[in-house]
């Protein structure tokens, strides 16, 4: 039997501009990469 765990995570301000930040340049390497 399989299970599956789903966390949320709840960032501060701080924090949340980092992930978007990150997110961000994972998406412009994804990008270049396909091109």
């Amino acid at each position: 039997m399989r299970r599956a765990y789903k966390f949320r995570i709840y960032p501060t301000g701080g924090q949340a501009g980092r992930l978007a930040a990150c997110l961000t340049d994972h998406r412009r390497m994804y990008n270049a990469a396909l091109e």
